[in-house]
């Protein structure tokens, strides 16, 4: 998993930040705040985490720290959904 936070290249954030443009409609989008190759929803505890391959991997807070949800996806909505509901669609604790 994606322990170590790393700073993406300007063409690897540029990707990045065009992915989760792409991904929900305007009014939809979450609010994130990003620190290197995290995104963070703070209002849902959830996070994506994104790999140097271009992946999404998503991760959410339990019990005070960051806990991986699932596996990496391509397109950061399926993680941000991993992350909220878990991998098999049940609502996160």
């Amino acid at each position: 998993m994606l322990d170590e936070e790393w700073e993406p290249e300007d063409a690897a954030l540029a990707r990045a930040r065009a992915a989760l443009e792409r991904a929900w409609e305007t009014g939809d989008r979450p609010a994130f705040r990003r620190s290197g190759d995290r995104w963070t929803a703070p209002d849902e505890q959830v996070q994506l985490r994104l790999g140097r391959d271009g992946r999404w991997w998503p991760y959410r807070r339990e019990d005070g720290r960051w806990a991986p949800a699932a596996g990496a996806y391509r397109d950061p909505a399926t993680a941000l959904a991993s992350a909220r509901f878990g991998p098999d669609g049940e609502a996160a604790s």
